[in-house]
């Protein structure tokens, strides 16, 4: 699904220009390849890299040489973050700058500065383009991120509110209200009742839709798109947040405005 999204806007947006792919080699790239096919997208040279071996700086300048001789102008990265960190680090050293596109599993932030062992490192993500299907973490405009950080601000003393945070508290209010659904003495069968009759509609940080229903748990279906600044913080590329979605098939990719449903008083559900 996420290959396929990223395609479309690749395709509206960098048309006719060299366009190169850099993923994982094993069932992760795979996928993302499928979905880079089904949508029709074909990439001028390819590089595919065994988990591990972007530990080894001498192969990663491989990599770059290869993407760079290629006068490659857009580079998808469907990696890991700490691939995402050589690959990046290694270029910025170059002097190699495509435009950079990121795939969500290896653009994150705090991860690539562990990977990199430096605060700095999510500099090097400066520019790139990215795509989510939350708000990010340091969005203080958000109500749901508004709230998230107060809470962990008084629970979580001394820890960093981050995207992988956003993620954990999200779920949990997914949780809690999937609990209220399923009746004050839920059974997994009731409670994956409750999911599939109202889990689209559950309150949630995500301006992406929601695919759990009777026929479907695919859960979230869509991304926004956002260039990542200097902090590494995703900034949308257009006011409205378009949002891209798809199934994981041969759907189409389609857009719409973004809406979600609005952030329950204080933070505490009342669904039933």
């Amino acid at each position: 699904m996420e290959a396929k999204i990223l395609a479309t806007y690749i395709k509206e947006n960098f048309a006719g220009k060299t366009t190169c792919l850099v993923s994982q080699n094993d069932d992760f790239g795979a996928d993302a390849g499928a979905g880079f096919t089904a949508a029709g997208l074909t990439f001028n040279e390819t590089v595919k890299y065994i988990s591990g071996q972007q530990a080894d700086r001498t192969l990663v300048a491989g990599w770059v040489t290869k993407l760079a001789a290629a006068k490659c102008e857009v580079v998808v990265l469907f990696s890991v973050s700490s691939a995402t960190a050589a690959i990046l680090g290694v270029s910025g050293a170059a002097g190699f700058k495509p435009q950079w596109v990121l795939g969500s599993v290896g653009a994150d932030a705090t991860t690539i500065r562990i990977a990199a062992n430096n605060p700095q490192a999510s500099a090097l993500m400066n520019g790139a383009i990215g795509a989510s299907w939350l708000p990010d973490s340091a969005d203080t405009t958000d109500d749901y991120i508004k709230l998230f950080r107060e809470v962990n601000t008084k629970y979580n003393p001394g820890v960093d509110f981050d995207n992988n945070v956003l993620v954990g508290m999200n779920a949990a209010l997914l949780t809690v209200q999937a609990l209220r659904a399923a009746g004050s003495n839920p059974t997994r069968r009731s409670l994956l009742a409750a999911l599939e009759r109202k889990g689209a509609s559950f309150a949630s940080a995500s301006y992406s839709p929601s695919a759990v229903s009777r026929t479907s748990h695919a859960g979230h279906t869509g991304y926004w798109f956002g260039k990542f600044n200097l902090a590494g913080s995703l900034i949308p590329v257009d006011a409205a947040r378009t949002i891209y979605t798809t199934d994981s098939g041969s759907g189409p990719v389609t857009k719409a405005a973004s809406k979600r449903a609005p952030l329950p008083a204080k933070g505490i559900p009342t669904n039933s």
